[in-house]
């Protein structure tokens, strides 16, 4: 069994799901080494142990954190300490999912199908812990997962009649989601810094870059559960903004990157599989092209 702790965070053009996956058997191992680093942070910095922190909030320099100010060249040190704290949680694994803004809930429902399958790898069940504040949305996606999940097949159709998607209902995660408030959940709040640091290395803003946090998600490496999704060496699922490739540059064409443009075309080999169509010609011209273009300079683009 998993307890499996979700949280969000987003900007104007970017929503990221999390999720900390932690067996239940190293809950109470977890929760003091969690408990310790507050402790911790109250010796050092007077942080109130009890005290909510809120990623954005927190980098910020906003809130009254401790009776003393907290500067935000500490606050970016602790930052990157809570991080290290997740990923040295025993038996911890990482999930994440990257999507445009207004596909908050698609992001979410692939985010739950990869925690059904990883949940299935490991023989396990697992029960979803999320903040509160869309309880009506997330339990009535799970509950129709629960019934209809129609799964695409990556080879073009399933079974001999070829059907292009497949219902296979979520086993795996045990009732609705539990709803907490995050101000009561270290762990949800630990999540919600993990997905800020994916938000702000996706899109990193001045601030961020200053205070040297841009590639904070680079100390998640450790636990972050690659299986996930074949189509990125993170694991990470969906359109990402920053081009993880190397050779890439932030280039764009006609607005998307490198990343977005890859995910697209497997969409498009999966159109060409399901078709019938012969894509003998149709493979390299795509590979030479997506090359051509990670490695271009900046200023490159493609009139439409």
């Amino acid at each position: 069994m998993h307890l499996i702790y979700i949280e969000d965070s987003a900007d104007e053009n970017l929503a990221i799901f999390s999720a900390l996956a932690l067996p239940v058997e190293q809950w109470r191992t977890c929760f003091s080494i969690v408990r310790d680093f507050r402790r911790d942070l109250k010796r050092a910095y007077g942080i109130y142990i009890y005290k909510e922190l809120h990623a954005w909030k927190f980098v910020s320099g906003r809130g009254q954190i401790a009776p003393a100010i907290v500067t935000k060249g500490q606050r970016a040190a602790i930052f990157r300490q809570a991080l290290e704290t997740v990923t040295n949680l025993p038996g911890a694994q990482m999930l994440n999912a990257c999507f445009p803004k207004g596909q908050a809930n698609r992001a979410f429902e692939r985010l739950l199908n990869r925690i059904e399958r990883s949940l299935v790898s490991w023989d396990s069940h697992g029960i979803l812990l999320c903040d509160q504040g869309k309880e009506g949305d997330y339990t009535r996606l799970v509950r129709r997962m629960n019934v209809y999940n129609p799964i695409s097949s990556r080879y073009g159709g399933w079974g001999a009649a070829r059907s292009s998607s497949r219902n296979i209902p979520l086993d795996r995660i045990v009732e609705d989601p539990v709803f907490k408030r995050s101000d009561k959940s270290y762990f949800i709040q630990l999540v919600d810094f993990a997905a800020y640091s994916l938000l702000r290395r996706e899109r990193p803003t001045p601030n961020i870059t200053r205070l040297g946090l841009a590639n904070a998600f680079e100390i998640l490496q450790p636990i972050l559960l690659r299986a996930a999704t074949r189509y990125d060496p993170e694991g990470i699922w969906g359109c990402r903004r920053q081009p993880r490739f190397a050779g890439s540059t932030s280039a764009t064409i006609d607005g998307f990157e490198p990343a977005q443009l890859l995910y697209g075309i497997k969409l498009s080999r999966q159109y060409v599989e399901a078709s019938g169509r012969n894509e003998t010609a149709y493979e390299p011209n795509i590979s030479s092209s997506v090359s051509a273009f990670c490695g271009a300079a900046p200023s490159a683009s493609l009139s439409k």
